[in-house]
């Protein structure tokens, strides 16, 4: 879409479309969440999927009739807010869908669909591009986000959510907010959120900035482009496969996060003084791995340990929060670059890991959060009953 826009409109429009979607996602997300979480999961995947398929349709329909910003910004808005519902329930299916034994699996599986498709999905398109034209590319969207819905609707029904309670307007608000609220009050969350936003900061702006620069600055092959994106992906899902295993062993896990962090700050680090594709593509297949393996730690304890009734919202919060690192992460690395250059990065991610350091040193429950070997759906209710009766008088 951007750049059919550049091409048909002016980079005002593409300002202002870009601009506008990012508050949609965030405003539909805060919005909707509450209201999926009382509706079965596979009907409001299945819901989200048609929404995802219909707006392909009119778009494509739209640009090969007349181009109109407009149009456009309505339709994507409306995409948008379906694709964070389907983001939100992705979250959560891994937790829902399968044996106890087999969730921190499914989310490690899951996790490494979503980094191929990544890869595929912009290759795919540029393939798409490069044959035929921008506009086909819409039609190629369009008929996979068809096929997606198709999907959708052979997954098994889910449970009926039991909440019949009617609630006022200010209850809905409050409800909206739920999200938020629960990352601000329970422990693990606290820390696993700045953790997050913190890996976000790091690593979001490392491959769609420091790699073209590198490649500018030190004249490297253009073409290398495609390949440093593959090694990134391919760290990724090596760091998935076999890092992130050892890391999940309950385990010392204080020295497993740090040493991660280590490794993941020495690649970046490694990176920005690269001057050759020789240097620069172990540092980004060993970041690519770290910040996998980083990215998974207490996926799954985090979902399982609070009641099903919340669990949508809680992840709609990630999802804004996410949204937020990533902008900042974009705002930041391009400020320091344009001031300082690929050696002002140094600094950057130094003064990330001094954060993240003091932060797991100063933390003390998540620690035992990850390490705690009983059920994690009892957490809350062994360790704190406070929250946990709270979570549950909101979900009902």
């Amino acid at each position: 879409m951007p750049l059919i826009i550049v091409q048909r409109g002016s980079l005002l429009e593409l300002a202002t479309y870009e601009t506008g979607l990012a508050l949609a996602a965030v405003i539909s997300i805060l919005f909707l969440a509450s209201r999926v979480e009382v509706m079965r999961r596979s009907t409001a995947l299945r819901t989200g999927c048609i929404a995802i398929a219909l707006t392909g349709i009119l778009r494509y329909v739209s640009v090969s009739a007349s181009y109109s910003i407009e149009a456009l910004l309505i339709i994507d808005i409306l995409a948008v807010a379906a694709f964070g519902v389907v983001q939100s329930l992705f979250g959560v299916y891994p937790a829902e869908t399968v044996e106890k034994v087999r969730i921190e699996h499914a989310f490690r599986i899951r996790r490494i669909i979503v980094t191929i498709s990544r890869v595929i999905g912009p290759l795919l398109a540029g393939v798409v591009i490069g044959l035929f034209s921008p506009q086909a590319s819409l039609l190629f969207a369009a008929i996979v986000g068809v096929f997606a819905m198709g999907l959708a609707f052979v997954l098994p029904h889910s449970v009926k959510s039991d909440s019949t309670q009617i609630k006022s307007p200010v209850q809905r608000v409050r409800e909206m907010f739920l999200g938020i609220r629960l990352k601000l009050i329970l422990p693990p969350e606290r820390f696993l959120t700045v953790a997050g936003f913190m890996l976000s900061l790091a690593v979001t702006a490392t491959v769609p900035m420091l790699v073209p620069i590198q490649i500018h600055t030190h004249n490297l092959a253009e073409s290398s482009v495609g390949l440093f994106n593959a090694i990134f992906a391919g760290g990724a899902i090596g760091g998935l496969l076999f890092l992130s295993p050892f890391v999940a062993r309950r385990h010392n896990q204080r020295k497993k996060y740090i040493g991660l962090w280590t490794l993941l700050t020495a690649s970046l680090v490694t990176a920005a003084l690269s001057v050759e594709v020789w240097q620069l593509a172990p540092c980004l297949f060993i970041a690519g791995a770290s910040s996998a393996s980083l990215s998974l730690i207490g996926m799954d304890k985090r979902t399982v340990s609070v009641p099903s009734g919340v669990r949508i919202r809680l992840m709609a919060a990630t999802l804004i929060v996410g949204q937020l690192a990533n902008s900042a992460s974009y705002m930041m690395m391009g400020t320091t670059m344009t001031q300082f250059g690929t050696h002002g990065l140094l600094l950057v991610y130094c003064a990330i890991f001094l954060f993240v350091l003091f932060h797991a040193a100063l933390s003390k429950s998540i620690w035992f959060f990850l390490e705690d070997a009983a059920d994690s759906e009892l957490f809350y209710k062994n360790n704190h009953p406070g929250l946990e009766s709270i979570m549950v008088s909101v979900a009902k």
